[in-house]
Formats: C-alpha cells, structure tokens, sequence
C-alpha cells in the first residue's frame, strides 16, 4: 500500500511554495507556506499569507526557507523554515521559528500557521470527499455527534482544535476515492502554558505555548497547523462563541518556534486508514510504564468496596459517590451497574471473600444482589435501575437504560456463577438472570436491535439502537450457564444487527448513560465485549475483525503521549504522574477517565486470537497506567489507597477534577486484575506471555461458565 513520496519548492506568484505528490494520485501543495495572523489593536484580525523570498539547501536532505513579512501597521516578522524530507519514510519534518524584528503599538498580538492543501477538482461537499481522523474528537464526518460538539456542523468552513484535547496530536485528511491519506501532527517540545484559561476571550500571552490543529473547508481542503492554539469555529470554553483566539504579542522577547510532521499514506478501507496513522504516531511517542503493584491495587480496591459497603437505611449496598481525596460520603443512593456497578462490587466482595476466608464479605455481596433480585422488579418490567435511600424506594423518573441494566444483570450473573463454582447454588438469582434474558427477548426488534431505554411496562421510552451491544455478552454467558438455544439466538441476531448497524458503518454512539446519544469511548469498549463473546459463541472470524475494529477504534481515545499539567481543582496530583492511560470520554467536551482499565484483559486476548503485537503492547499500558491516579503507594494523600477520582479535564493543562470517586472507578481498576488472574493465573501480562502456549489459549474463550470451570 505504501508508495513513493515526492516534495518540490516552486515558483508561485507570490514567492517561493510548495508542492508534495504521494503515489500516482494524491496531490498537495501551498503556494503561501507563510500564514500570519495578526491581532490589531481594535481587536481586528488580519491574515496574511506569502511564500518563500529564498530557498538554501543545507544539505542533501534539508532545506531552509525564509520570509521577511511587513504589516500596514509598521511590525516586521522573520520567518525561517526548515524541511527534513524522508522520502523513503513517506514524512517530511518541519521546524519552524519566527522571529519579531520591528513591533508596532498598534499590532496587539501575533500567531502564525502553516497550510497543505489538497489538489482536487470537486464540486461536493468537503465531507462527501474526504473524511478525517482526530483521536477523540474526530472521527470520519462525526455522524451522531451532539450539536456542540466540535466538527458537529459539516458546513462550517474553518476547524481548529488544541492539540491537547487529542489523545494523540494528529489530524489524518483522508481521500475517500483514493484512500490516499495525509496526516500532520505535533512533534515537538511538550505543550506549556501559564495561564488559567476559562473563557473564549481572546488572549495575547507568550506563555501560550501550544498548537492547534484543523481544516479550512473550502475550495481546496487545507490542513492546518496554528501557532498558538486558537480554537473554533467551535470551542469548548464557551459554545455560544464560535472562537477563542489565542495570540503571542508583538514582542521581541518572545519565543515563537514549533516542530511539527507531515506524513503520507494509504489504506483500502476507513478501518485500515485509521488504524495504520493511530499506530504509527502512537509508536513515535515513546509512552513510560508506570509499573504498580497489581495485587495491592486490587486489594486497596476490595478493601474500599468493603469499606463503603454497608446497610443504608435497611438496604446493602455503596454510596453514589464521595469526595476525593477525603473520602466523604456524599450521596447515598445505588445505581444497578454504569456508574454505581453495585452488582459489580457484590461480586469481587464474594470471590476476595471466598479466597481469603473473609464470610462478612461473602455476605455483603450477597445482600446487594438480594436487593435487586429481590425488589428491583416491583411493579417494572424491566429491573429498576436507580435506588433511593432517603426515602427507600427506585426512582420513579428514571427510565431502565440497557447500559445500566447490562452491567448490573452481568454483576449478577457472575455472583451467581462464582457462587455456584465453590459449591452454593442461588437459584433465584439464576431465575431472575433468566427473566431479564426472556423480556429481551420478547422486546427484540425484528431487525434484532433494541432501544436505549425502556420505562416501567417495557415501553421504549429512547428509540437510538446503537445500545443493542450492550446486551450481547449477558446474552452469550446467560446461553452457556443455562444452554437454552433462545439465549443463544437472541444473541446472534442482535449480533448481527450491530455488525451491519454499528461496525460496518464504524458509527460507535451512546456508550454512556448520563452523556447524550454521541459518538463516545463506551460504545466500542461495548462492542469489543460483544463481537468477542459471539466468537466465543460461534467461532466465526467475522466476529475477530469486527472486534479488532471496535478495539482499534475504542484505543484512539486513550491519552498516549505527555504533557504538563498543573493543578487547579479536583484532586491535584498531576504534579507526581502523567495523564497516559487515562482516556477521553465522549465527543462534546475534553474530560478523561479510567475507563480503560476495564480492557487490558480483552486487548491481550484479542492478542492471543490475532498474533497481533501491537494489543499485547497496548493491554500492558492500560493495564498499569490507568492505575497512576489510585494511591497504591501512599504518594497522594488518599483517605483510602484505593480512592481514584472519577473524571477531570487536562486538556487545558490545568486539571479540572471532579473530585468525586464512584464505585465504579474501583471495578474499572480491578476487574481485569480478577479476569487476568482466573483465565492465565496471574496478574502480570510480562509473567503470562513467559508462559503462554498461543494454540492453547486461542481454543479457550471467555465466557463466564468456562471462566470459572462451571
């Protein structure tokens, strides 16, 4: 796929440009490399845009660009570009350093860009010929996003995002007729601010030391790299103003240099585009491993379950959320699965009990799954998904999300199998598992989808389908404890629905429960978990491919390179680690999670089933540098170890925690621990893969029943 490369300067009508051909079709250029945007001092803006005086040849390889660049007002800029071309690598580096040689009062402020454009001779929409990757907030022509959210209006002309709102700083242009693809990205010093940025006012400060990356949709399709980050016509600041314009000023003093790549390529098909430029970046930052001890993280996470877990007004199970880093309780209500993952707790209290000899554990686990067994289906279909304490009773106005009931129908039906494994068998729990398999059934649409929510007769009360995933692997673990065919069949139709509905047209919307029905992480983490169990069902390779696409696409949204961050408000530790591992959540705004500790069990699988190193390399920084923000070691000042804040912003590098801890940031952190150590033995990946047999293990699967020998 990969073809020869070839870069020219030429002569243009306004100086020296340049032009750069991949293969026999793709064609880009920019006759006016040298782009400067200036601030006046009535708060104008004024572009200005040149190409080169002179070309010098430093050596074979390199060469120098200069530009002398006068405004009206009185203020001279020199520019100096260097080019380091690597044909046979398909890249061309950039390093750029504009320098204020005159400054006029009435020049306030200054940033300068850099443009390639594509040649090609269309008269459709930019988004009917191209689409375009940016990890975390980008992806193909954001179908599904929510109206806010950045690239959300495929009509607007101009986009342009900080590069530290991308878990890694690239945008990939690429050519639907061709699959030729063109890629820029940030690779020079670390970003660094020293401004607390809280509004889209436009700003002039020589701290701004950041890029942003986009698009000028227009005539010829440009790709862009901005010298400071200025945002829009979308920005995260404030929605109602298009932009948020950042600027050096006009000062002599100032430093004003960046680094950043070009690089080229080709894929057949969206899957593959994205999945080449996603690695190849990911394996220029070189990532740390920030090694922890696994079996201490999961007993500070077990430790705090039970900490927390008690009777609350005459009901078993974990508060909402507390504050971190005090570890306060703040509010006492329980939520099935998504974020309060009460089941979930219910059974790594069971199994750490039953392991260590502990019955008090044992019989918390048992009383949260007594509850919802018990009650949570008093006059609803559906299990009742959200429990008051204050007064005692589910809450009337909450509809039953299938995310949330998934998760808590998978709490119970692990619990139960666990159980059933050490020699106690709860059949009421295995019944009420069965009820919710049967009204699946019974809702199942003709096409094999379900809806998003349903409300207290079964009624949909959300018509998006894109939640149809979540369902699959109960379905498929439900089919092995039972071996009733019905299970088998719902499963592998609504399997069949999500692979043309969800994987085909690579749209992965409404993970979440709480966040609008956007394009968001959890969808494809949702995804992965379904295409695996149906291989473990049938044994088909459709199910590999579209699980590989589903963790190719869920991997892009984990932070994957470093910057500074300082803190601000939540829960400061960002001084002492760094933000790898944690990933981004959902189109439509920059926080960033733990969520992807929940996968280093299914990605090293995925391995094993593919020989694909790559997702053994990423299972093993998940697997530990999602642990980072826990206080395994005593370093952060936690009221618990095993405190982990939920979420926070870090993108303007100043982090915005929450300060909050849910239950389900400790079953995040603990799950694959478990699942590692009862399929392989151990906890540590560099331990298993010294003693993996790759044929062994791919005969094996990962449903529950063969997950605890049942």
């Amino acid at each position: 796929m990969d073809e020869k490369m070839e870069f020219y300067f030429q002569e243009t009508g306004n100086g020296i440009g340049i032009r750069m051909d991949y293969g026999e079709t793709d064609r880009y250029f920019n006759e006016s490399p040298v782009i400067l945007n200036i601030k006046e001092d009535r708060g104008n803006l004024r572009t200005y845009e040149y190409g080169y005086d002179h070309i010098s040849e430093i050596d074979s390889q390199r060469f120098q660009g200069e530009a002398n660049v006068s405004t009206p007002k009185g203020s001279e800029f020199y520019f100096s570009d260097i080019f380091a071309i690597d044909c046979k690598n398909r890249k061309i580096e950039v390093e750029r350093k504009v320098k204020v040689i005159k400054a006029a009062s009435a020049d306030v402020g200054f940033s300068s860009e850099f443009g390639v454009k594509k040649i090609k001779n269309v008269k459709k929409r930019f988004c009917d010929t191209f689409e375009v990757f940016v990890p975390g907030s980008w992806y193909r022509h954001n179908h599904g996003v929510v109206r806010h959210a950045f690239a959300s209006d495929m009509f607007q002309k101009e986009y342009l995002l900080r590069v530290t709102r991308m878990a890694l700083p690239y945008i990939q242009l690429c050519d639907l007729e061709t699959g030729g693809y063109i890629s820029i990205c940030h690779t020079g010093c670390s970003p660094e601010t020293g401004v607390l940025e809280r509004s889209a006012e436009w700003l002039v400060d020589g701290s701004l030391q950041y890029a942003s990356l986009g698009i000028t949709a227009e005539e010829d399709t440009m790709l862009r790299y901005v010298y400071p980050g200025s945002e829009g016509q979308t920005n995260y600041f404030d929605v109602a103003q298009g932009w948020a314009r950042r600027s050096h000023p006009v000062r002599d003093d100032v430093i004003h240099e960046y680094k950043f790549t070009i690089h080229f390529g080709k894929g057949e098909d969206s899957y593959e585009r994205m999945q080449r430029e996603w690695r190849y970046w990911y394996g220029f930052f070189t990532l740390g491993l920030y090694e922890c001890d696994l079996k201490k993280v999961y007993e500070d996470g077990v430790n705090l379950i039970d900490i927390y877990c008690q009777e609350y007004h005459g009901a078993m199970g974990l508060p909402f959320w507390v504050t971190v880093p005090e570890g306060n309780v703040s509010d006492i209500s329980f939520q099935m699965g998504f974020v309060g993952q009460q089941t979930q707790c219910a059974f790594h209290l069971i199994r750490y009990g039953i392991r260590h000899g502990v019955p008090r554990m044992v019989e918390k686990g048992k009383g949260i799954i007594d509850l919802w067994v018990s009650r949570s289906t008093e006059n609803s279909y559906f299990p009742q998904v959200w429990y008051n304490v204050f007064p005692p009773k589910f809450k009337e106005d909450y509809p039953t999300y299938l995310r949330t009931a998934a998760d808590g129908m998978e709490g119970i039906l692990t619990a139960y199998l666990y159980l059933h494994k050490h020699g106690e068998t709860k059949d009421e729990w295995l019944a009420f598992c069965r009820l919710f398999g049967d009204r699946l059934r019974e809702v199942q649409g003709a096409d094999g989808s379900f809806s998003r929510a349903y409300g207290r007769r079964g009624e949909t009360v959300h018509e998006g389908k894109y939640n149809t995933s979540n369902v699959i692997r109960y379905l498929v673990n439900l089919y092995f404890a039972t071996h009733e065919e019905k299970y088998r069949d719902t499963a592998i139709k609504a399997g069949d629905f999500c692979y043309g509905y969800i994987y085909e047209t690579m749209h992965y919307i409404g993970g979440t429960a709480d966040n609008d029905n956007t394009i968001d992480k959890e969808a494809e983490m949702q995804a992965l978990y379904a295409f695996m169990a149906l291989y473990d069902l049938t044994r088909e390779e459709k199910w590999i491919h579209a699980a590989m696409g589903a963790a190719d696409f869920c991997e892009t949204w984990t932070y994957s390179w470093v910057f500074s961050v300082k803190p601000c408000k939540g829960n400061g530790i960002f001084t002492e680690v760094d933000q790898t591992g944690l990933s981004l959540i959902a189109t439509g705004h920059s926080h960033c999670d733990v969520m992807m500790g929940y996968c280093p069990f299914d990605y090293y699988r995925l391995y094993l089933l593919t020989g694909d190193e790559h997702y053994a390399d990423f299972a093993k920084m998940i697997l530990y540098n999602t642990k980072q923000t826990t206080d395994w070691n005593g370093c952060h000042g936690h009221a618990y170890p095993g405190l982990v804040e939920e979420s926070g912003e870090v993108a303007t590098q100043y982090h915005n925690g929450l300060g909050k801890w849910l239950p389900w940031c400790t079953v995040a952190e603990i799950e694959s621990i478990a699942r590692l150590e009862e399929w392989f033995g151990d906890v540590e990946i560099v331990k298993i893969r010294q003693k993996e047999n790759m044929s062994e293990y791919s005969k094996k699967n990962s449903n529950l029943s063969q997950f605890f020998e049942i």
